[in-house]
């Protein structure tokens, strides 16, 4: 996922510069970082071991933050399903 994002983003900036400038370049660039990404999501490319961690730091940084659980259900938790609609 963080080659994905990297090329998506990268793209989006690319495409951004070329509709300012015009210039052919920066659509190509735009087109090949698309192209990165598409390829990145389709062959399920490994993200690099410090993207993990760093994203676990942000995460937890993030969790703190807010204060709120980090998932609604606990590990021991069923999921039951919910009730009928017909019920008044």
């Amino acid at each position: 996922m963080f080659y994905r994002d990297l090329f998506a983003s990268l793209c989006f900036i690319f495409f951004g510069i070329a509709l300012a400038t015009h210039s052919p370049y920066f659509y190509f660039g735009a087109m090949m970082c698309g192209c990165l990404s598409m390829t990145a999501k389709r062959k399920m490319w490994e993200n690099p071991a410090w993207s993990d961690a760093f994203y676990d730091k942000i995460e937890g940084w993030l969790r703190d933050k807010v204060g709120a659980p980090k998932t609604e259900f606990g590990e021991g938790d069923e999921i039951k399903p919910l009730p009928p609609l017909d019920e008044k």
